[in-house]
């Protein structure tokens, strides 16, 4: 029996594993460099918004501080002004009222759907998922005349309701999309 041996030229070395670690190295700096500037651009647009919510209204009349700190210390009239001045209360209630049953509905119709369409093989089911595509590509505002026509037909404008049976229908195409790839998967 015979050996073989493997001979590398002499000048030429086989690659190590530290310049690959270094390359690793160097590759994983700059990814988490690149990750913070990214997280650092997009949270200045919230920490200013709650930087200015602390502010007193005179600290925001004043032009010469720095926006970005709050120099007269932090004062919580601007929600104070929020809650009993304003509306907002009823516009929240409003949104919480029109969101949980636009969701409701749209998973339960969109959940059904997709698993009958995704896992279920029937007689024009890939034509039917075609089409709950093509419809969720039809731009919302070519709907908005017609659903207005049909809603005050119905009686129900200036209604949660009205709203809650609108909104599904720019939703439920979407969602059943998204959820027949799920159940397909």
């Amino acid at each position: 029996m015979s050996t073989a041996t493997l001979a590398v030229p002499a000048g030429k070395t086989a690659p190590s594993r530290s310049s690959l670690r270094r390359s690793r190295r160097w590759a994983l700096f700059a990814s988490y460099f690149f990750l913070i500037l990214f997280a650092i651009f997009f949270l200045m647009p919230p920490y200013y918004m709650i930087v200015t919510a602390l502010k007193s209204d005179a600290e925001m009349a004043r032009l010469a501080t720095n926006p970005w700190f709050i120099f007269d210390g932090v004062t919580l009239d601007q929600f104070r002004i929020l809650l009993t001045q304003t509306d907002f209360l009823i516009f929240f209630k409003n949104t919480v009222i029109v969101t949980v049953g636009v969701v409701a509905i749209t998973m339960v119709v969109s959940v059904l759907a997709a698993f009958a369409l995704g896992r279920m093989r029937f007689w024009g089911s890939g034509i039917l998922a075609t089409g709950i595509f093509l419809t969720y590509l039809v731009p919302d505002t070519l709907l908005f005349i017609p659903m207005f026509q049909i809603v005050k037909s119905i009686g129900l404008l200036n209604s949660y309701w009205g709203m809650v049976l609108v909104y599904p229908t720019l939703t439920v195409p979407f969602c059943t999309w998204i959820m027949i790839g799920y159940f397909q998967s």
